[in-house]
């Protein structure tokens, strides 16, 4: 993940257009902040953004496990949302790095009030303790935190603006799920955002300012979970929600933040925030991303992981014969479910964003790219160019992360070099605004 700044920054308050409305172009503001952007030269990792503060590192891997290094300090008062900082060289055509859109904006501003909220129970959020929670390049069981933040005032931790603070990482596809909902929905005006460096070390994520998490100074994310848990056992993944009043880990179960975004957070969402996942449509959303996340989402892990031939071949199989289906599927609509981004999208686009830059080369999942799809292809290049998705696409700390990171180190690429391409022209016309629903 890109180093976090020094201090907290207001993430930009650019409009999100809606997820059925037509893209933004190039030249539009990012959408995570409302200062202008900071200077080239910035640090390109950690980064806060409070209700403001700032994030941790990399996707759900497992890290190893370390002792704090130093008492957590008292919380500061959280600021508004910084923007992520832009490390994004674009060059001509969209750029061989094309990371996404400059500075992704997180608006500063927070509503008024925080309580009161009427419950709606087919809004509420569903559990997710069968669906297990990912972890980089394994699979591990459901988040170990899975603390809810209700509305109806069911749990210990109830919806209020800036009180929460998400700590992800720009490299980490799991963690880019829930950036994607923040800023697609408007949530970067009530909840915190902090950024991890994109390279994982030996210690497990980082923050990358010498004094550490601006908001809790701790050094490295797992001294967030054993502020919660002094005998935590597991391992030190993001994405995770952070609670600032009660200075705990309220959730790090990846499926279920999202949707506690799209469903408890309902009564903070933007006016026309799109619905990513509708009542009507809940069940159609859980069994095509169920397929997703066991062939795709960790199918491309499941291949670059393989130790034997046999498992290697099953495992690129199953990425390949979904990727077939789903280009046959979006020939005839523009989302997966019609007209309207939802959930499902939220969840398949971080793979397929990272598929020809990583995933075809080092996981070996290469019998074809996701360029030579004609329709999911224009349809990832379709979401890069709405709110939430291009902006939080940063290929240089993707790369990082999985050349660069200890866990990813072998034997073969033991100096962490970091391939400058491929070429990737995220801008060329998709065409499809004109696609049935």
């Amino acid at each position: 993940m890109p180093a976090m700044s020094k201090r907290p920054s207001s993430l930009g308050a650019g409009q999100a257009g809606q997820a059925g409305s037509p893209p933004r172009q190039a030249s539009d503001r990012l959408p995570w902040g409302a200062g202008e952007p900071p200077p080239r030269s910035r640090p390109s990792h950690g980064r806060v953004d409070t209700p403001r503060g700032r994030p941790p590192r990399g996707h759900g891997e497992p890290q190893r496990r370390i002792e704090p290094q130093r008492r957590i300090e008292p919380a500061r008062r959280a600021e508004p949302l910084g923007r992520i900082e832009a490390q994004r060289g674009i060059g001509p055509q969209g750029g061989i790095e094309a990371q996404g859109r400059g500075e992704p904006p997180w608006p500063p501003s927070t509503p008024p009030g925080n309580t009161g909220f009427t419950y709606t129970p087919s809004d509420s959020a569903p559990s997710t303790g069968s669906l297990p929670a990912i972890t980089g390049g394994l699979i591990r069981r459901q988040g170990t935190f899975t603390s809810r933040i209700s509305r109806d005032g069911s749990s210990e931790f109830p919806v209020e603006a800036s009180r929460y603070q998400l700590y992800a990482s720009l490299g980490c596809p799991w963690s880019q799920r829930a950036l994607i909902a923040c800023r697609l929905l408007g949530l970067d005006r009530v909840i915190g955002l902090t950024l991890t460096d994109p390279v994982a070390d030996e210690h497990g994520w980082k923050f990358s300012d010498d004094s550490g998490d601006p908001l809790t100074g701790a050094r490295f994310l797992s001294d967030l979970y054993l502020a919660t848990d002094p005998s935590y056992q597991g391992s030190f993944t993001v994405p995770l929600i952070w609670d600032l009043r009660t200075r705990r880990v309220v959730s790090n179960d990846v499926a279920q933040i999202t949707v506690m975004l799209e469903t408890e957070f309902r009564p903070f969402h933007k006016p026309g925030a799109p619905d990513l996942y509708p009542a009507a449509r809940r069940r159609e959303i859980e069994s095509l991303a169920t397929l997703i996340f066991h062939t795709v989402n960790t199918g491309v892990y499941k291949a670059g992981l393989a130790t034997t031939q046999s498992s290697y071949e099953q495992a690129v199989e199953a990425v390949f014969t979904t990727l077939d289906a789903l280009e046959e599927r979006l020939a005839r609509r523009r989302f997966l479910l019609g007209d309207l981004i939802t959930e499902a999208d939220v969840r398949l686009y971080p793979t397929l964003a990272r598929f020809d830059a990583v995933y075809y080369h080092k996981f070996n999942c290469n019998l074809r790219r996701l360029s030579d799809y004609r329709h999911l292809w224009a349809y990832t290049r379709d979401l890069y160019n709405h709110p939430g998705f291009g902006e939080t696409t940063d290929l240089r700390q993707i790369k990082r992360h999985y050349y660069q990171s200890a866990e990813w180190i072998t034997a073969s690429a033991k100096y962490g070099i970091v391939p400058i391409g491929p070429q990737i022209n995220w801008n060329e016309p998709h065409g499809r605004a004109r696609m049935p629903g």
